[in-house]
């Protein structure tokens, strides 16, 4: 069922994103360590950088762009990934925004473009089969998926599936979890603030047993114990699900971590995925408001 206030609150997600996306770019280069930011800045309160102009990156094109594949390809049928592959192909510049062009077998989003264009059709193009675990894991996964929780208002496990079928053009494994949570989470937002309450359908449409859940479930019983101590729980982070342990530019788990984090810590006022890939050894540098 479509919510009556469903404009705007798809518009109050997308600017929540781009708030979030700005709050977190200034500090994202990997030199910005969490130590750097918290001697640099202190307690973090607003934007560290007057900004006179936006200007979009990928965390927020990539939403709005792969919209097309529903226009262009799933109008009448149900999503599959050579529909957001061919979304890929034909609005992404090479090369220019969009993707981090870090190259072939570095960078997730890089790697499975190059795929798609030598003819490997997704999912193929972001399986681990191709791609090897690491490069299928990185945090891609839960970044480029926003549009499938905002046009599946209340559905969970529908939006759950769609950002899965668009992750699985580059990711894989683990990093297609991401996906599913944060479109079923943003879903459940359409019809409740209560933070837990949110988080609790996102992991409701992924196993268990898997090890984003196990972070998620390492971060929530933690804050029963310390509520008022988020960079205790960003120490546990750190020392416990830290990028030492799962290798790669920026793997999903750990970057999954502050994302429980930041959503429960914050109670649902500044809820979202870290920009830094240093995020899981920094304070929270971005945020999305659901």
């Amino acid at each position: 069922m479509i919510p009556s206030n469903y404009l705007e609150k798809v518009y109050s997600g997308y600017l929540g994103m781009n708030i979030g996306i700005r709050l977190g770019a200034p500090v994202e280069p990997t030199i910005w360590t969490y130590e750097r930011i918290r001697n640099t800045y202190g307690e973090i309160t607003d934007y560290v950088k007057e900004f006179k102009n936006f200007a979009a990156d990928d965390d927020a094109n990539g939403p709005y762009y792969f919209l097309r594949a529903l226009y262009d390809d799933a109008a009448d049928r149900e999503l599959t990934p050579n529909d957001v592959a061919r979304a890929w192909l034909n609005y992404a510049r090479e090369g220019v925004g969009m993707f981090w062009w870090g190259g072939y077998g570095v960078s997730t989003e890089h790697t499975a473009y190059i795929n798609l264009k030598q003819g490997i059709q997704a999912p193929e193009s972001g399986s681990i089969r191709q791609n090897g675990k690491i490069i299928a894991e990185q945090i891609g996964g839960q970044i480029f998926i926003d549009t499938w929780g905002l046009v599946n208002p209340c559905n969970p496990k529908k939006a759950a599936d769609y950002g899965e079928t668009a992750a699985r053009v580059s990711h894989d494994g683990e990093g297609v979890l991401g996906a599913r949570f944060f479109c079923a989470a943003i879903a459940k937002a359409f019809e409740t603030s209560d933070i837990r309450e949110i988080i609790e359908t996102g992991l409701g449409q992924i196993p268990q047993d898997s090890t984003y859940a196990k972070v998620a479930r390492a971060v929530l019983a933690f804050y029963d114990e310390h509520p008022d101590d988020f960079r205790a729980c960003r120490d546990m982070l750190e020392r416990d699900w830290g990028y030492d342990k799962y290798r790669g530019v920026c793997h999903i788990i750990p970057n999954a971590g502050v994302c429980i984090l930041a959503m429960i810590y914050g109670q649902g006022i500044l809820t979202g995925r870290w920009k830094s890939p240093r995020c899981a050894a920094g304070i929270p540098t971005a945020t999305r408001a659901t």
